[in-house]
């Protein structure tokens, strides 16, 4: 683009020296020629720099007038010329980029008032209407009920630290008072023919001997058995703690009670708590069956083992198991 910028010019030029020459039909001066043409070109690239960049600085020094001959008057024209069409371009870009910062500038107005009016919105909605009121009150709201729920969970540690307390109160209490009784289970049903007192006077005698004493009226369970299954249990209340234990020692003695042909077996009478703890060495009881050693539980829930004259006393099932697995091991060694 330059170039064919710059070779309109010097044609221009040109035309305008050799029109010149014949009318005045006088020989060109060559001093003056090169040095017209160097002027000439060095303004040409002014020219078109600034209309590529408008704030571009025209050096207008370097392009003498020359007041004596045509080449004066041909530069003044051309140069007279291209100011014209630089300053129509420059004025038509610095118009096109005031558009367009008018065009920004009213555009970010726009969304800047947007942006203001919302604002204005949130704060009157959240000044007005009470909000912040609410606000407030929801928050004490809250801190009163952590408060209270900090509380509750102090008074729920203390309550449960009790109920445990007195739980273990009440299953001692219960089983102090089933101390003196005894459980009698499988005596078959009728055997007694509606005197149960009358019938357990004699047959304890005749079956533990006379030592023992026999209770007070015992009690059979309510209910009804099922036809074919378990008779019910009976209740026996001594008057105090040694009778029963001398019916127990006599029946531990005797070894197997019958009768008709039947197991009868003496069970001490206990709380739903401590049988539910005795049921727990349920399977560790035919386990020392299997190995033929004598063991027996002790009030609440121990157990006590004979094993080669030794006498061993365990807290929980699991340590009877230790004992188990050792006892085979010796064995099988």
């Amino acid at each position: 683009m330059y170039v064919c910028f710059r070779n309109h010019i010097l044609t221009l030029s040109t035309s305008i020296h050799t029109h010149k020459h014949a009318h005045t039909q006088t020989p060109p001066k060559k001093p003056n020629t090169p040095t017209f043409l160097g002027q000439l070109h060095s303004f040409t690239h002014e020219v078109f720099v600034s209309l590529i960049c408008p704030g571009y600085p025209m050096k207008q020094s370097k392009f003498k007038k020359n007041k004596e001959g045509t080449e004066g008057d041909a530069s003044s024209e051309v140069e007279s010329e291209l100011m014209e069409e630089a300053s129509a371009s420059s004025q038509t870009s610095e118009t096109n980029l005031l558009e367009a910062i008018q065009t920004l500038k009213t555009h970010f107005t726009i969304q800047l008032r947007e942006i203001i009016t919302s604002n204005q919105e949130i704060k009157d909605t959240i000044g007005g209407g009470g909000f912040l009121e609410r606000l407030t009150s929801a928050e004490s709201r809250i801190s009163d009920l952590e408060d209270a729920a900090t509380s509750l969970t102090s008074k729920e540690a203390s309550l449960q630290k009790k109920i445990q307390e007195l739980s273990l109160k009440v299953n001692e209490l219960e089983n102090n008072s089933r101390r003196s009784n005894l459980r009698l289970v499988g005596l078959p049903e009728k055997t007694e023919q509606g005197d149960i007192a009358a019938f357990l006077q004699t047959w304890l005698i005749e079956v533990l001997g006379r030592d023992v004493s026999p209770p007070p009226p015992p009690l059979r369970l309510q209910g009804q058995s099922a036809p074919g299954g378990l008779p019910r249990v009976i209740i026996m209340t001594f008057l105090n703690y040694q009778d029963k234990m001398r019916v127990m020692t006599a029946a531990r003695l005797k070894g197997k009670v019958m009768y008709n042909g039947r197991h009868v077996m003496f069970f001490p009478d206990l709380s739903a708590d401590v049988v539910k703890q005795r049921k727990q060495y349920d399977q560790v009881k035919q386990q020392l069956r299997n190995l033929n050693i004598n063991f027996g539980l002790i009030f609440p829930a121990k157990m006590r083992t004979f094993h080669h004259g030794n006498c061993f006393l365990f807290h929980t099932p699991s340590e009877v198991e230790v004992f188990i697995g050792k006892t085979k091991q010796q064995t099988d060694g």
